[in-house]
């Protein structure tokens, strides 16, 4: 058994330039190929590269449910349900909206400005859903949030 010369010394150096030149367009290749963007990252005087997929809501044309809804009855009619809000730190924004250091609001399903509907949990805005505060009664200790994948 005839044993050679170790693989990374059986290359020519023009073998081995070109080895390394395939090595590292490789990723790029596949990188463009699989339609991902590549990021440059400086390390330390060394080029890496960083693949970010694009980037979609999964939710956002789904349909969404919840057993209950702030500002909401069982009906879906509209009342004002007290909430508030708890946030650490001093409060900002109105006093007459604090009680005891928390910022409270009301919720109304009857108005735009104090609606907060599921269907805000996955519209890609700043709004929110809010369940009904546990004043209004303790069985909504639990509230089911229901998304559609349509699968």
């Amino acid at each position: 058994m005839a044993s050679g010369p170790a693989l990374g010394t059986a290359l020519s150096p023009a073998r081995r330039a070109h080895a390394r030149v395939a090595a590292l367009l490789l990723p790029l290749l596949t990188c463009q190929l699989a339609g991902l963007s590549a990021q440059e990252l400086p390390s330390n005087g060394v080029n890496g590269f960083s693949l970010h997929p694009p980037y979609f809501n999964l939710a956002e044309s789904t349909k969404i449910t919840a057993t209950a809804t702030c500002g909401e009855d069982d009906t879906g009619r509209s009342v004002h349900d007290l909430y508030c809000k708890l946030v650490g730190g001093p409060v900002s924004g109105d006093p007459s909206q604090t009680i005891q250091g928390q910022y409270c609001d009301i919720c109304s399903q009857g108005e735009s400005d104090r609606a907060h509907p599921i269907t805000n949990a996955i519209d890609g805005t700043e709004r929110w859903w809010q369940s009904p505060p546990l004043s209004r009664s303790t069985e909504f200790n639990e509230v089911n949030v229901t998304l559609d994948l349509g699968q």
